[in-house]
């Protein structure tokens, strides 16, 4: 659950990421860049709208080491640095809602998960290979997996940002697939 309603607020995002097709107002970012940001300002509730911070576009570029179908249906891709040598893992988030449909479809076109998909409990799905992407989205503090002191490290995993790319609005390949090699 975020911070906020997403009723309504997913079509703004929307409108909004068509008007950032302008590959300058897309700011791109590692997972260790993320993870070194400070905590917002700000101080949050679950009513609160974005902050500043959370409106500009980022490119999230990536190797996904984990991914999870969540009860709400969302995904939660996990991404950790192409060479894994710095600290950090961001999550980015696909809604269940029929405007991310092909964007789930390349999702779970990486793993061997047959459907219908029953989910009782947040699900662990098994990738075929970790694919390195660039997933773009706008930044989003989830206040819900923060800890008391509200800094930037999930109060159950501390190698994971609370900043998370929320809602994804497209998965690419990774651009430089030779940054992204495992030998």
């Amino acid at each position: 659950m975020s911070r906020q309603s997403w009723q309504g607020a997913l079509v703004s995002e929307e409108r909004s990421f068509a008007s950032a097709s302008d590959a300058s107002a897309i700011q791109a970012v590692t997972p260790s860049d993320i993870f070194s940001w400070e905590r917002p300002t700000e101080q949050l509730t679950q009513q609160s709208p974005r902050i500043p911070a959370e409106n500009r576009w980022l490119a999230l570029a990536g190797r996904v080491v984990d991914l999870k179908a969540e009860l709400d249906g969302d995904l939660h891709i996990a991404l950790k640095g192409a060479t894994g040598d710095k600290p950090g893992i961001v999550i980015a988030e696909v809604p269940a809602k029929p405007q991310w449909c092909e964007i789930r479809k390349t999702v779970f076109g990486w793993t061997h998960t047959r459907f219908p998909l029953h989910i009782r409990s947040k699900r662990t799905l098994t990738l075929a290979e970790p694919p390195a992407v660039t997933v773009i989205g706008k930044a989003f503090f989830d206040i819900n997996h923060a800890p008391k002191d509200g800094s930037n490290r999930r109060k159950y995993l501390p190698g994971y940002a609370v900043w998370e790319i929320h809602p994804v609005m497209r998965i690419d390949p990774a651009r430089d697939s030779a940054a992204f090699t495992t030998c």
